[in-house]
């Protein structure tokens, strides 16, 4: 087998395990947010509970700013909101400056490592896709009943 062709391979196998990703996660439609940070764990080859608690451990912190990074990206809450995510279920409570501070690093590490920039991209294409099945869920057909003598104009937006 050529380089070139274990490089389709590999883009292939890439392609085949997103589409799968993304399908098992259509299944959750809007609950995605709460399975952001398992995916993220997995991802990362970290503990879900570890990326919540006060490790302070390199895989952990990196796994942690690539969740506030996604959670911010996917929905635009503030860095305290973020931060007091985890109080509820791990007790932990980070500080809006602790989570601006991690998103900005995770933005660099993208910027500057392969390995993080592919991580975001699949982490990304997965929100995408997510919020494109909560905004299709969202257009449901409208139904106005008017009474017969009415003059009505219909103008429609976006």
């Amino acid at each position: 087998m050529t380089e070139e062709e274990t490089k389709q391979n590999l883009e292939e196998n890439e392609r085949i395990t997103m589409q799968c990703v993304c399908d098992t996660l259509r299944q959750y439609g809007s609950r995605t947010r709460i399975y952001l940070a398992d995916f993220i764990a997995a991802l990362c080859d970290v503990e879900k509970e570890r990326m919540f608690s006060d490790c302070k451990d390199l895989d952990v912190a990196q796994a942690r700013g690539l969740f506030f990074y996604a959670y911010r990206y996917m929905t635009n809450e503030t860095y305290k909101k973020i931060g007091e995510l985890s109080k509820d279920v791990y007790g932990k409570v980070f500080t809006k400056m602790g989570v601006a501070e991690s998103v900005n690093k995770m933005y660099e590490l993208i910027e500057q490592q392969p390995i993080w920039r592919k991580r975001w991209t699949i982490v990304k294409r997965i929100i995408k896709q997510t919020n494109t099945l909560v905004e299709d869920e969202a257009q449901e057909p409208i139904k106005i009943i008017i009474p017969k003598n009415a003059n009505v104009e219909l103008k429609r937006e976006g």
